[in-house]
């Protein structure tokens, strides 16, 4: 039962990621959007872990479940980010956010996302966290980051006509800069507090979901 329950969490939620990002693809732009990578790096994961499920696969190697951690964690913080930033400050509302574009937006940033974090935390038995591993969840916004500032700089790729990252919370290009504060210019392309700044609080937040996901694990792991 417990296998069966595994399989279908995993196949619902790469549907739903799937169906989500149909609703928007329409542009090289999509692959720009962490939402959208970090949906798609979840469900590599998600699916590489459903092969493994149905082949009753007896070894999965420790780094397969670093992996899946890095992704579970990524998917994480988009499901928080849209959540607490996103969402409210969209133009469509905050419950318009999550159901403007058929919905979609629903599916990658809520139902594949709480998924996802349900399956790792009570369907990825075999993995043996270490206090290392925390550091390895910090890898993917940083690898975005600096993703984003090379296509903006190199590339001078701009989003919204003229802002220099996808979200307002990483637009250096606003007036608040990367060390500026001015929360009276909260807005759709910016929230008012300095690029810097938000990255250093979203690496924390990284780290914090990492030792909160690895002690859950691990303390799981001892009472079993």
């Amino acid at each position: 039962m417990k296998r069966k329950i595994s399989l279908i969490i995993k196949f619902i939620a790469i549907l739903s990621s799937v169906y989500g990002m149909l609703q928007s693809l329409d542009h090289w732009m999509f692959f720009t959007y962490f939402t959208n990578l970090s949906n798609i790096f979840i469900d590599l994961c998600l699916l590489i872990f459903l092969i493994y499920d149905l082949k009753k696969t007896k070894y999965i190697s420790q780094g397969m479940y670093l992996i899946k951690f890095m992704g579970t964690i990524s998917i994480t913080l988009t499901f928080f980010v849209y959540l607490l930033l996103l969402a409210p400050t969209n133009s469509h509302g905050f419950i318009g956010a999550y159901l403007n574009n058929g919905a979609g937006s629903l599916c990658v940033h809520f139902i594949t996302p709480v998924l996802a974090i349900i399956d790792f935390i009570f369907f990825s038995e075999k993995y043996l966290p270490e206090k290392r591993h925390v550091f390895y969840s910090v890898i993917p916004p940083l690898v975005y980051v600096g993703y984003v500032i090379i296509l903006g700089q190199v590339f001078r790729v701009r989003w919204y006509g003229d802002m220099l990252a996808p979200y307002n919370f990483l637009n250096y290009g606003a007036s608040t800069g990367w060390f500026g504060f001015d929360l009276s210019l909260l807005g759709s392309k910016t929230l008012g507090i300095g690029t810097f700044y938000m990255i250093v609080v979203l690496l924390i937040i990284f780290i914090g979901l990492g030792k909160l996901f690895l002690k859950i694990k691990k303390t799981k792991k001892d009472f079993y």
